[in-house]
């Protein structure tokens, strides 16, 4: 057994207290994030993303701070995915079609017409693809908190009612980068023409492209129907954004804080899919009073658009590989009924 004189035994507790003060200081440190997104300030995301600046506030005992950009206001969504990975900002909310290039995988989760429900795309999504994918952003120092479910996208343009594939011959649609936009749209006979979402509103204006697709209630909170005359109802993709953070940044909170940021992403999301599926059922009809013309595509019009774009899963399998397409089309199946 050790002994110590009064003094070294009260020198060496003062030491303890020291370290435990400075551990639980620690803890308390307090973190300044800004959070920037690609979305509007009436978007179902942006929704999502003040939940999530008010619950980490309130979970972290106010030692996490947000402060929210929306709009590309620090800069584009494609600027926005070097901004998050180089950690100039801590965390991100946008479509993950601007992600691709960082995480080629990221196409397995936006395919044609592999979900036509809300409900089956994200039993899709948890079904395995999500975990995957969180997997392959946290090896290149993105975590991803949460899938933010926002909806179909559907085709509107300035030259012609799209009833058919064929109507969709030749048509310049702006889309997102990303492989599985390219091949898509090239598939329905269109020209795929990646813009920044900050420039789209004015390059429909200038007539640079014909038209874009978009999920009804991000064509209402951007004013789409403005500059646009044609819609249809051609639900290609189920669309998905995420609400990201930047791994270093997350590292260096307390345990405590951490959990916060995870529990206030947790119930960020909840609420953005919820006020994404309701906005989204009464978008449409806004759209249309707002004065677009719209054009219903029957089951077997879809069917025909669907048949078009078969070839898109074998060309994604040979650029993504066999695991992630496996988890895609097991996905599908398993989700089939949801």
């Amino acid at each position: 057994m050790t002994h110590r004189s009064p003094l070294k035994r009260i020198a060496w507790c003062a030491a303890t207290l020291m370290l435990a003060g400075n551990v639980a200081h620690a803890a308390d440190d307090k973190a300044h994030w800004r959070a920037s997104g690609s979305y509007p300030e009436g978007h179902s995301t942006t929704a999502g993303a003040k939940v999530f600046k008010s619950e980490a506030a309130a979970l972290s005992n106010d030692t996490i701070r947000v402060d929210l950009f929306p709009n590309n206001t620090l800069g584009g969504a494609l600027e926005q995915v070097d901004q998050l990975r180089t950690n100039q900002i801590q965390m991100a909310w946008g479509s993950i079609g601007f992600y691709d290039k960082l995480v080629p995988e990221l196409g397995a989760a936006i395919l044609p017409f592999a979900a036509t429900s809300p409900e089956q795309a994200i039993c899709q999504m948890e079904s395995g693809l999500g975990e995957f994918l969180e997997g392959k952003m946290a090896e290149k120092g993105v975590l991803v908190l949460g899938w933010a479910q926002v909806g179909a996208r559907h085709i509107t343009n300035n030259k012609r009612p799209i009833t058919s594939v064929a109507d969709m011959e030749g048509l310049k649609i702006r889309t997102l980068p990303g492989e599985a936009w390219q091949l898509t749209f090239r598939a329905l006979g269109a020209n795929p023409t990646p813009i920044d979402i900050k420039e789209l509103y004015q390059a429909m204006q200038q007539g640079v492209v014909d038209g874009q697709e978009n999920p009804y209630d991000n064509m209402v909170v951007r004013k789409f129907s403005e500059v646009q005359k044609y819609l249809s109802n051609s639900g290609h993709f189920y669309d998905w954004a995420a609400y990201m953070v930047n791994k270093s940044a997350f590292d260096k909170l307390s345990a405590d804080q951490q959990k916060a940021v995870r529990e206030a992403a947790a119930k960020a999301t909840a609420e953005q899919r919820a006020i994404s599926m309701r906005e989204n059922k009464v978008a449409r009809d806004q759209l249309i009073k707002e004065g677009m013309e719209y054009h219903e595509l029957s089951k077997d019009d879809l069917a025909k658009f669907r048949e078009a774009t078969r070839s898109v899963y074998a060309e994604m399998r040979k650029r993504l590989g066999d695991e992630a397409m496996d988890l895609v089309e097991q996905g599908i199946q398993t989700c089939e009924a949801a």
